[in-house]
């Protein structure tokens, strides 16, 4: 109880966003995928089903590796800066993404607080409802076979929370990931100085742990800046070992890689719009399309509009 009751006292001193650095995304998003999964997608008995693949395994080779990279960037900037001394750096240098998470979890009618390791799985979305980088990752030849699903991230975590999240058994939120270095580095470098404002003796460990969590919750927000024509926003789960959740861990293979996933299940509702990829047939061809994917939808409980790209490209 000491222990806690000085880690409460430390963090009480800090700014809100140096404990809690993200920034819930809330607005509507949209998720590319292949026409090739309209049926676990779209058509299942549970509604709308995305998969969300473990961050390790991931087609980014970098994912998750950037805020440690930051990291170090920051605090070498900080110290050559002469804003802050050579012990707090020698404190804070070595510090890691801290492997446990604590979260609040509800059995027999009763909540308590429980702190286990994780592993952390994202399904990602973009801002742009219409992007032709994003119709580039499913062409085949001279063709776009995409669809994107425009969803609410709000409808999205309340449904998410409500049929798969009801005992807290796991986190899951919804933030728009960062790609400019520059703004990377200025968000750790803000969080550092407020711990080193606030530093005091005896306070050594209780820093470090909220550097490791602040490490451990930018794992799925820093990407490289040679993927910000994605505009992603990312609904990332962490999914705790010991505790008994509503999703269960798959494996699949892509590329030669065996990949972990879990199937997050939302109501039809959430789904606003589906919108066709860029298509090389002619206008009749398209109205067909469309109306065969409403028809589509309206049998399987969808009240979603259908659009077609307006992006003109013709190869």
């Amino acid at each position: 109880m000491i222990a806690r009751s000085l880690l409460d006292g430390f963090t009480e001193k800090l700014e809100f966003e140096t404990v809690w650095q993200l920034k819930l995304y809330d607005g509507e998003v949209y998720h590319y995928s292949s026409l090739g999964n309209v049926n676990p997608i779209l058509l299942g008995e549970e509604g709308l089903c995305l998969w969300a693949s473990r961050i390790d395994c991931l087609n980014d080779a970098s994912e998750g590796t950037l805020p440690v990279i930051r990291f170090a960037q920051a605090c070498d900037e900080l110290k050559a800066a002469g804003r802050i001394d050579e012990s707090f750096y020698e404190l804070i240098r070595d510090v890691r993404p801290n492997r446990t998470g604590l979260i609040l979890y509800t059995a027999s009618g009763k909540t308590r607080p429980v702190r286990d390791e994780f592993k952390t799985y994202v399904t990602s979305f973009s801002e742009d409802p219409d992007a032709l980088a994003m119709w580039n990752y499913y062409s085949k030849g001279n063709r776009y076979e995409g669809m994107n699903i425009g969803v609410s991230s709000r409808d999205l975590l309340n449904s998410l929370s409500s049929r798969q999240n009801q005992d807290g058994t796991m986190m899951a939120l919804m933030v728009k990931v960062i790609y400019d270095e520059r703004e990377q580095l200025e968000l750790i470098e803000r969080a550092l100085l407020d711990l080193y404002e606030n530093y005091e003796q005896g306070y050594g460990g209780h820093v470090r742990y909220h550097i490791g969590t602040l490490l451990s919750n930018l794992k799925p927000v820093f990407k490289y800046a040679c993927f910000s024509h994605e505009k992603e926003v990312r609904l990332f789960v962490n999914v705790y070992n010991k505790l008994e959740s509503g999703v269960r861990v798959e494996y699949r293979t892509c590329a030669g890689y065996v990949v972990p996933y879990v199937s997050l299940n939302f109501d039809r509702a959430v789904v606003s719009r589906i919108t066709l990829g860029p298509s090389l047939g002619s206008d009749d061809q398209k109205a067909v399309q469309k109306k065969v994917v409403e028809e589509m939808l309206k049998s399987c409980g969808y009240r979603a509009a259908v659009e077609q790209s307006n992006i003109p490209v013709r190869y």
